[in-house]
């Protein structure tokens, strides 16, 4: 095994060990998607947020993703979620397979605009569910900004747990040097088809994010770590989260 294979293997192993309980606080494992896609480039990625300090304390989240652009236009993806729940023992918890389709730019916005799907299915006894973004992108200067609006159905009859919830994923990041980026991260939730709005948990704070090619990659790697605040409701549950990512691309 080379430089490369032992780097992704030690990676998955970090994830595994980061992996905690599951908590419904948005953020976590969850990233700020981009509606472009790069044809031909393959990427393994890791990413993973725990909880810090409250009574969530160390409830943790942790996704490894295989994703491979098939066009300008379309991306697709296989995950698997990692939990930790109290006595029951680390576990995959869930697998997915997800699609990014860049749809084109508004006109006269400069936005561009992408859809993203997702079907994932619970491994223990639970319903599986849809999710669905609409992606989108501004340059404003200097600032990269994105914003994804969420909606999650659960595909169950299950009394209670049929709602439709919606939530929100925002970036803006602006290039510090060669190959670093800093900016602001904001997840959250907006409530549901039965209860829209009001006072929700959300999560704000500053990211940074470092890519290059070291040689013996032999391929693209990217960073990224973020500290992110709570507001709202998530202050009666915790401190903060902190999150990371770490992504191998290469073109084949």
């Amino acid at each position: 095994m080379g430089r490369a294979g032992l780097a992704a293997a030690a990676i998955v192993a970090a994830t595994m060990g980061w992996a905690g309980a599951a908590s419904a606080a948005p953020g976590l494992a969850n990233q700020v998607y981009s509606p472009y896609v790069k044809n031909g480039v393959t990427e393994v990625e890791v990413r993973g947020g725990r909880l810090t300090g409250g009574d969530e304390n160390g409830d943790s989240a942790a996704v490894v993703e295989l994703e491979h652009g098939f066009s300008d236009r379309l991306s697709l993806a296989v995950l698997g979620e990692f939990e930790d729940e109290p006595g029951d023992g680390r576990k995959l918890d869930s697998i997915a397979v997800e699609g990014v389709a860049y749809l084109g730019q508004l006109p006269g916005t400069g936005v561009d605009v992408g859809a993203y799907l997702e079907y994932e299915q619970r491994i223990h006894n639970e319903s599986g569910k849809l999710e669905g973004k609409i992606l989108l992108a501004r340059q404003f200067g200097p600032v990269h900004g994105l914003l994804n609006l969420i909606a999650e159905q659960a595909l169950t009859d299950r009394p209670g747990e049929g709602a439709t919830e919606f939530g929100y994923a925002a970036q803006g990041t602006l290039d510090a040097g060669r190959h670093v980026q800093v900016g602001l991260q904001a997840f959250g939730d907006l409530g549901t088809n039965r209860a829209f709005g009001g006072r929700q948990a959300h999560f704000l704070g500053p990211m940074a994010r470092w890519e290059g090619r070291p040689a013996w990659a032999k391929g693209e790697l990217e960073f990224e770590a973020a500290y992110l605040l709570p507001v709202g409701e998530a202050r009666h549950a915790t401190d903060g989260q902190v999150r990371f990512a770490l992504e191998w691309e290469k073109r084949f």
